[in-house]
């Protein structure tokens, strides 16, 4: 206990040295590392991003159209309502920003339409990815979409589908659907793995967009997935709450 508190009074009582100080031991003045700063950051700002390339006008009313194909040729009804004006506005205000973030997280109660509207998210990549609008995004992208579920992803690395789990990793739009349906742990081989845990991690170092749907809430995909995991979520995923209730009957 002795030596605890010792630390612990070291530790208030040491001096860090100022910013001035470490530029000065390299010779560097504050202007400078203010103009570095300042250029790399402009050149993030011209780097492609996946984004809906479109007036966010055409961008909602296209979304919206697909969003209700995708309800009705289910042979259900679609309700015109306020709840799903505002989820289909939420999502395109982000995918219709200059730079947004490499995903984004659906998460609402289960039969609220957020499986739904990924899948009209991707038909609506898939059009406007034949009338050219990812151009922008250089010579060397090549679009590709795929939906699968949680589970799918587990079932993968269960059957040791290496060829699939590596395309899932590179995919430029994926979609991830009821993101924490799917068993914590599954065994290859006898050995035990996270699959939705690593596949999340990888498509975080590569940035590729991502959309994730969930019936959890943050307490809940903390507790399954750990402090590491929710950290790159909450770094690049957009959060989106659909409020509607269960559309089910």
């Amino acid at each position: 206990m002795v030596a605890v508190q010792k630390t612990t009074v070291i530790m208030k009582n040491k001096e860090f040295p100022s910013v001035s100080d470490v530029l000065n031991e390299f010779g560097i003045s504050q202007d400078q590392l203010t103009d570095q700063t300042a250029t790399v950051r402009a050149m993030q700002q011209m780097s492609p991003c996946f984004r809906f390339n479109i007036e966010p006008k055409e961008a909602f009313l296209m979304l919206y159209r697909l969003y209700q194909e995708e309800v009705q040729g289910r042979y259900l009804d679609f309700c015109n309502d306020a709840y799903t004006q505002e989820v289909v506005a939420k999502v395109i205000k982000h995918l219709t920003k200059p730079h947004p973030e490499s995903g984004i997280m659906l998460c609402g109660v289960p039969g609220n339409g957020k499986t739904t509207l990924a899948k009209a998210i991707l038909r609506m990549a898939r059009i406007l990815n034949s009338q050219g609008a990812f151009s922008y995004m250089g010579e060397y992208f090549r679009f590709e979409t795929r939906f699968i579920t949680a589970t799918e992803v587990c079932e993968y690395y269960k059957n040791q589908d290496d060829d699939k789990i590596i395309r899932l990793k590179e995919i430029p739009l994926l979609v991830i659907d009821d993101l924490g349906e799917e068993p914590c742990e599954v065994l290859s081989f006898g050995t035990p793995a996270h699959p939705v845990r690593r596949l999340i991690e990888k498509r975080y170092e590569t940035m590729s967009f991502t959309v994730i749907t969930t019936n959890l809430v943050s307490d809940d995909l903390f507790k399954q997935y750990g402090w590491r995991v929710m950290d790159r979520i909450q770094e690049m995923y957009h959060k989106i709450i659909h409020q509607a209730p269960s559309y089910r009957k």
